[in-house]
């Protein structure tokens, strides 16, 4: 079974930082009390009064790196990604000595899928700061997705040991197990995950899926299920049932979170090929088709995948 697991919420430590208590001119001093009170603001999850906190700072004193990283803290929560990346790069250009910039720039990063700065940004920051736990973790999700499987297991084990109730990152280092195929460890990582919060969706769908793999199909779907009822948009869980259901012939309902995962993500290209493939099992030629050619014009490098799982099919159809 083929499996895509990313913990956004892993790579994005959104801590911030107080006024440092040298401040020595007046300046200073007024710049130090409107991050303080922005920093008050934050906390409270006013983001646009700490914003305008921050704002009064950085025009106050220019220079103060922690403003700008403070204000890029509280754009990256508004969803400002453009307006939080010019403010860490502003804050590490100005004070290249505060760590927590290079962490939070590391994920904007990763989203936009640069690895290498992923893993550069977050290094610097074990460099200034070894004790940041959120450095190391993040630095071992690049790795994981860079298929440096072992690195990854060594920076998640430094980050638990620094910070054992970072449930993400037990539920990162699950993954990196999971795919090591080492399943009990996995199994065990992301229990721990649900036991820190078991609000975790993430962690849920994650341990459905080695139950998946380990052929326990009633425990996959009753953290399939759990995963969804905590997060209904995951187009990747809604996925991974609708394979759960197909491997105990539910065809009804696989087909049904097809559907739901091409509503959710209309270039989905594997929910089309499964969606199709369980049409032709079914009789349904002109849908098994239409499935097939959306498939292939959504990814045409799953064209040999597809003809492969089609004739497996006509094979299995040809026996009955």
């Amino acid at each position: 079974m083929t499996r895509q697991i990313i913990h956004l919420s892993a790579i994005l430590l959104l801590s911030f930082c107080g006024s440092t208590a040298w401040a020595q001119t007046s300046r200073q001093a007024t710049a130090s009390a409107y991050i303080d009170r922005g920093d008050a603001w934050m906390a409270k999850g006013d983001l646009n009064r700490a914003i305008a906190d921050f704002d009064l700072a950085v025009a106050t004193d220019p220079t103060y790196g922690v403003a700008y990283y403070n204000r890029g803290v509280a754009r990256h929560l508004k969803g400002d990604i453009d307006g939080a990346l010019a403010d860490y790069d502003r804050a590490i250009q100005l004070d290249p000595r505060l760590a927590e910039p290079y962490i939070n720039r590391s994920g904007i990063r990763y989203a936009r899928g640069d690895l290498d700065g992923v893993i550069s940004d977050n290094s610097k920051a074990i460099e200034l700061d070894p004790r940041l736990s959120q450095a190391w973790n993040n630095r071992g999700l690049a790795r994981k997705d860079k298929g440096d499987l072992d690195g990854a297991l060594a920076d998640f084990n430094r980050s638990l040991k620094l910070n054992p109730k970072f449930a993400e990152t037990w539920s990162n280092r699950g993954t990196t197990r999971f795919f090591k195929g080492d399943l009990d460890g996995a199994l065990d990582d992301h229990t721990r995950a649900i036991k820190l919060n078991p609000d975790f969706a993430g962690a849920y769908g994650d341990r459905g899926a080695v139950w998946h793999a380990k052929g326990d199909m009633d425990k996959a779907l009753a953290d399939y299920n759990r995963a969804i009822e905590l997060n209904p948009a995951s187009v990747l869980t809604h996925f991974n049932r609708a394979l759960a259901w197909r491997d105990r012939s539910d065809w009804a309902r696989a087909v049904e979170d097809c559907d739901r995962v091409v509503a959710l993500d209309p270039t989905y290209a594997r929910a089309y090929a499964e969606r199709g493939l369980i049409h032709l099992r079914q009789g349904k030629k002109s849908e098994a088709e239409k499935d097939f050619d959306q498939c292939l014009a959504l990814d045409k490098s799953l064209t040999a995948w597809l003809k492969r799982r089609i004739q497996e099919y006509r094979r299995r159809l040809a026996d009955r």
